[in-house]
This record gives structure tokens, sequence and C-alpha cells, in this order.
């Protein structure tokens, strides 16, 4: 499919559109879920932390089942389509298990409506994904489609924020209405994506069993796939630290309690900005260049979290707004970044897209899993619990102080490795590097 082709108006748009409904998912998984099981759910913070951290393991074998057979799909219902029908219905399983609890929850079986809840987006967000990925065989254009992708998902950021925002007494948690307008969605989106959107025929090879860990040998193939690999897991865990912690930062840490919905729209709508801005700049300079610089942003951030006073709905958004601005331009640019490593390996376009998008954000998730898991058990082990009245005690440590200093390392050592001008090497540069998957799987 030519370049023109998919980058046409009605098909970027289709392409897009189910980005509002994941936009949702993420926003309600990420700020709204711990709330809602410590609140709504009365669930103490150490079984609220094991939770959570369930949530975001659980999309690494989906992610890993979907990036090996994902090129594969049905030759009767075409490569993608199949595990969009598949994932979407998860999605709705998982969603009507979750919020049907009452108000002597099983932990067991919130357990188990997560964890489907968390497969169904991981199968969707992996094909559509790789249907992004194969679309565009140019840095320019890969631009313009995962810029329009993210500008959208944070159009969708902004309605379901907006949602948080209004706090209206009579309405039920934000995530039950959130989760709610996102699984009638994914619906709908997720129709019209396998309605309107050509699909490729299935990859011709066979599948095989071994072929399941081909995502993780992408991972391997050279210097440069394992520093973009390194890249993307600690963006995964700058993620999911500046996320979780946001809502307890507000209310617990700066003593703003009710302010943090407000915030994360303000948020929102920053980010919006700073992507059409990023797809502008994204013409004349580098996915490294923009890379750097946002990082060097979320540096700046960091350390200026701690000194916040507490009390202050200015200092807040005087924070909230230049991070919300950057907030989304690291991961665009990763995926830029991915797309000239899939372009560099050779493979005819489409081929292995999504063994590459599943690969490259297994690290992603994986590191996110483990860093919100630890930023619970630093909030435990220095004593904080949401379910506390707000005391002095709970102010700055550790409530702004851990997320401060763990965000802090983790830019820093990511300006390190992007300094790495293996980057830029193609994927076969070195004899060690030239093995393919499939000739490392063929090995196995």
């Amino acid at each position: 499919m030519a370049d023109r082709e998919i980058l046409s108006g009605t098909r970027l748009v289709v392409l897009s559109l189910p980005s509002l409904a994941f936009a949702g998912y993420d926003l309600a998984r990420r700020v709204f879920l711990a709330p809602y099981l410590s609140g709504e759910l009365a669930l103490q913070v150490g079984v609220v932390g094991w939770l959570v951290l369930l949530a975001n393991f659980a999309s690494i074998p989906a992610e890993l089942l979907a990036g090996s057979m994902g090129d594969h799909g049905s030759d009767r219902i075409g490569r993608r389509r199949l595990w969009m029908i598949l994932g979407t219905a998860l999605v709705l399983i998982g969603t009507a298990g979750l919020l049907r609890q009452g108000s002597t929850p099983s932990i067991a079986s919130v357990a188990v409506a997560l964890v489907a809840l968390v497969v169904g987006w991981a199968l969707c967000n992996v094909t559509h994904g790789a249907w992004a990925l194969e679309a565009a065989h140019d840095s320019r254009s890969r631009g313009r489609i995962f810029g329009t992708r993210t500008l959208f998902g944070i159009a969708g950021g902004i309605g379901f924020s907006a949602i948080g925002a209004l706090q209206i007494a009579t309405w039920p948690s934000p995530f039950t209405i959130i989760m709610i307008t996102v699984a009638f969605g994914a619906l709908v989106l997720h129709a019209a994506l396998a309605t309107l959107l050509p699909d490729r025929a299935p990859a011709p090879d066979r599948w095989r069993l071994a072929s399941l860990l081909d995502p993780l040998w992408l991972l391997f193939a050279n210097r440069g796939n394992r520093r973009l690999a390194a890249l993307f897991a600690l963006n995964g865990a700058h993620a999911a630290i500046t996320t979780t912690g946001y809502f307890y930062m507000v209310d617990n840490g700066l003593g703003l309690r009710g302010w943090a919905p407000t915030g994360i729209l303000v948020q929102t709508i920053c980010a919006a900005i700073g992507i059409l801005a990023a797809i502008r700049i994204g013409a004349s300079l580098s996915a490294h260049a923009l890379l750097r610089l946002t990082l060097l942003a979320n540096l700046v951030l960091a350390l200026a979290l701690p000194l916040l006073p507490a009390g202050s709905p200015v200092a807040l958004m005087l924070w909230t707004v230049p991070f919300g601005l950057t907030s989304a331009i690291d991961f665009m640019a990763l995926r830029m970044l991915l797309g000239a490593r899939l372009d560099a390996g050779g493979a005819p376009s489409g081929k292995r897209a999504a063994a590459h998008y599943a690969g490259f954000h297994l690290p992603f998730n994986l590191c996110g899993a483990i860093a919100s898991g630890l930023l619970f058990a630093g909030y435990r082990t220095l004593g904080f619990d949401p379910r506390a009245a707000l005391g002095p005690e709970q102010t700055f440590a550790p409530v702004l102080l851990v997320p401060s200093v763990a965000a802090a390392l983790i830019t820093l050592v990511s300006l390190r490795i992007l300094a790495d001008s293996s980057l830029d090497e193609p994927a076969g540069a070195s004899s060690a590097t030239r093995m393919t998957p499939e000739a490392l799987t063929e090995q196995v």
C-alpha cells in the first residue's frame, strides 16, 4: 500500500480513531484505577499495589502472542482483523466483570476481570500499532501517522479527563464512567477500522510455536535494537511513575484534594499542543534530536517536583503545563525510531510489523509494571497510606520525593543511551548483528 493511499484524509482518520478509546482506557488504568480500588472498593493499599502490578504484567504474554502471530492472521478474515475482533471481545468482558463488583468485592474476581481487560487491550493495541507501522516507509510520513494517532489519543484524553474533572455528586466514580464509555467506543471504532481500512494478506510462511519468541529476538538482533529497546523500557518506567503517582501527588503530597482531575485535564490539553508542535518540528528535526530535547525537559521537571509548595493550585498548574506539553512527544519519537529499525531490517513492507511493534513495546510495558510496583513499595516503606487523613508527615516525602528521584534517574540513563550512535546504524552493520529473528529461531 503506497504512502499516499494510507495518508489520504479518510484513511488517516480511520487509522487514528481507535486511539480515542485507547486514551480513555489508558487514562483509567494508569490514573483512576488505583483510586477506584482503594476508594470505591475500599481495598488496602498493599492489595491495590499488587493488582496494579498484575494489570501491568498481564499484557506481556498477550503482546508476545499478538506480536508473533499477528502477522499471520486468517486467510479469510485478514492479517489484522482476527486479532482486533478477539481483543475487543475481551475488553467488553473484562469491563463488565470489573464494574459489577459489589460493596464486598472478591479480590480474585477483580484480578480476573483486570487480566481480561488488559489482555484484550494488549491484543488491540499491537494490532492497531502494526497496522500503522506498516503504512509508511519514511520518517516524515511516520511522523504524520503516529503524530495524528497521538493527537487523536490526546483528544480522547481531554474528553475523558473532563469527565473526571466534573465531579458531579450523583455520578459514579470517574473510573466507572470512563470505562463504560471506552467499552462502547472500542466496539464502534474497532469495527470501523476493521471494515473501512484495507487489510493485508497473512504472511506466507507458516506460524510455528518457536515463532512465539520472535518479538524477543528482535530486541537483541543488533546493538541499535538493544539500545532502542532500553529506551522503550526506561520510557515505560517513567510513564508509569509519573502517571500513577500524579493523583496521589496532588491529593496527598500537595494537599490539593479534588484538583487532580483538573490537573489531568490541563495536562492533556497541553499534550495536544505539544504534539501539534512536534509534528511541525519533526519535518525538519530528527527523531533523535526531538527525543533528546524532550528528555532534557523531563529532567528539569523531575528535579522541580519536590520544590512545589503545598496548598498552591497556581504552583501545581505552573508545573503541570510544561509537563503536559512534553508528556507525549518522547513516545512519539521512540515509535518513529522504531519505524526506522523496521526499515533497516530489510524485510518486505509490513512482513514483521506486528513482531516489531510488540517486541519493542514489551520492555516498555514490563518496566512500566515493575516501576509501578516499586512506586507503591516506596509508598509503603515510607509509611504513606492514601486512606489515612492528610497530615504533615505525608507532605513531600514520599509522595513527591519518590517519583521525583525515580524520574530524574530514569531520564539521566535515557540521555546516556541516546548519546550512543549505534541507533543510527543499519540493522546488519556488523557480522555479529546480521542474524535475523527467523535465523535465531531456526537455531533454537
